[in-house]
C-alpha cells in the first residue's frame, strides 16, 4: 500500500475551489502548479510549493491542514496498475503496443504543397 497526495479530492471534501486556492496563493506560486496539483494526483512535489500550499489552505479553512490531510492511500494493485500505464506512455515501443514503422517515406513527385492544393481544389 502506498500514498498520493490528492490535492482535489480535499479540495472537494472542504467545498474550496482551486480558484480560490490560486487567489490564496497569488504571487507565491504559478495558477498552472495549483490547477495541476487539484486536477490530478501529483506524481512529484517540491516541499516549498506544498509548504505554501498548506498556509493557503490554513487560512482559508481557518484551521491547520496538515500533509497528512492532502493524503490518501493507494493499494498495491492500483500503483502496479499506474505504473504500467506510466511505462506503456514513456516507452511506448517496449510496451508491445506501438505498431508504427521508422522507415523514412520515400521522396515522390507529389510534395506536400501538391497536395494541399489538391485538397483545396486549385493549382499551385
Amino acid at each position: 500500500m502506498g500514498l498520493q497526495m490528492n490535492l482535489g479530492a480535499f479540495l472537494q471534501r472542504r467545498g474550496i475551489s482551486a480558484y480560490r486556492l490560486v487567489k490564496a496563493t497569488e504571487g507565491r506560486l504559478a495558477p498552472a502548479t495549483v490547477y495541476g496539483l487539484a486536477s490530478k494526483p501529483a506524481q512529484r512535489i517540491d516541499l516549498a510549493t506544498v509548504g505554501t500550499m498548506l498556509e493557503a489552505l490554513s487560512e482559508l479553512t481557518g484551521s491547520a491542514v496538515l500533509f497528512q490531510d492532502v493524503l490518501e492511500p493507494v493499494s498495491a494493485a492500483e500503483a502496479v496498475r499506474r505504473e504500467d500505464a506510466r511505462a506503456r506512455i514513456a516507452a511506448p515501443r517496449r510496451s508491445g503496443r506501438f505498431e508504427g514503422s521508422s522507415e523514412a517515406v520515400p521522396e515522390g513527385d507529389w510534395s506536400v504543397p501538391d497536395q494541399l492544393a489538391e485538397l483545396r481544389g486549385r493549382d499551385l
